[in-house]
């Protein structure tokens, strides 16, 4: 059964609590002075509009916190439990203060990759070093051909070999290393000259041709022709093993150069951590060594916004 004496306490409003944490502070301020006339003198406010915010202060809440006297203030027995409620407040706001400003000068945190997996053998060790060195971050890697389906709000960083969307206000694009493709077919293999062509698909629902193979990603299309369904057109960074080993053979010495783009949020949502993976990436590629990795070219750099 309810108890029918009990009072239940009047819920506050979202308008309720945000005035009273503004109100608080100067409750604080007031006390920690001693006086109104004293935070007045050290802050040039007005005295009829600090008195006003402590009285509607004391009007939401429904207690008198404050005994007032001309030369000094005296806090009531609830002032006194709410003016220790409003230090901590004042900590708290404090704290997250400090904490943006360590954010902002020590890189940390997480950071949230889409990378394609065709290029975790050269990536991945690009990576661990960054680790390594920047100790206070932490990395989260997915893997996805297609960054154009992955939702890039909840993205710091994506390495794209897609073009970058047009006149898109929620994504930056950097053009960083400029990759060779070439053509590859399995050594066993014999007749080349009918080969069926694996391609990779950006769509699930795209209908395979008569004299080729559709798969979805450049590591897929990568298995498939080690595994004799055809010649691929894959990143020469990933072949090279095959190439050495003799598993994989070229098919043609046609080639083309891509650019891999790195993807990010507007400037100003980029975190100090991402900032720093995408400079040490750029510095990486610039003393390259593995083959068919360069650096982008100067026209490469108009797509950058």
């Amino acid at each position: 059964m309810k108890n029918n004496d009990s009072k239940q306490q009047p819920e506050l409003s979202e308008y309720s609590i945000a005035d009273n944490l503004v109100d608080l502070y100067w409750f604080l301020q007031v006390v920690d002075a001693g006086s109104f006339s004293t935070l007045i003198n050290q802050k040039g406010l007005s005295k009829s509009s600090l008195s006003r915010r402590i009285s509607q202060l004391e009007s939401r809440l429904g207690v008198q916190l404050l005994y007032r006297n001309p030369r000094f203030l005296t806090l009531t027995h609830i002032g006194a439990e709410v003016y220790r409620y409003a230090q901590d407040m004042v900590n708290a706001a404090q704290q997250a203060q400090r904490s943006v400003e360590r954010a902002r000068s020590i890189p940390s945190g997480t950071i949230h990759i889409v990378l394609p997996a065709i290029l975790n053998h050269w990536l991945m060790p690009v990576l661990r070093s960054f680790k390594n060195i920047h100790t206070d971050i932490q990395l989260s890697i997915h893997a996805a051909d297609n960054t154009a389906e992955t939702a890039m709000q909840a993205i710091d960083l994506a390495l794209s070999l897609s073009t970058p969307p047009n006149n898109s206000s929620d994504i930056v694009a950097r053009p960083i290393a400029q990759l060779s493709f070439v053509n590859v077919i399995s050594s066993s293999i014999k007749n080349t000259e009918h080969a069926p062509q694996i391609e990779v698909c950006d769509s699930h629902n795209a209908t395979p041709t008569t004299h080729s193979m559709q798969v979805d990603s450049h590591l897929s299309a990568l298995q498939a022709a080690q595994a004799g369904f055809g010649f691929a057109h894959l990143p020469l960074c990933a072949c090279s093993s095959g190439l050495s080993s003799g598993d994989l053979k070229y098919i043609n010495h046609v080639s083309e150069q891509r650019t891999l783009f790195a993807f990010t949020q507007p400037r100003r949502s980029i975190t100090l951590a991402t900032r720093t993976l995408l400079d040490y990436l750029v510095l990486s590629i610039a003393d390259n060594t593995v083959t068919g990795i360069a650096p982008v070219t100067s026209t490469s750099r108009n797509y950058q916004q």
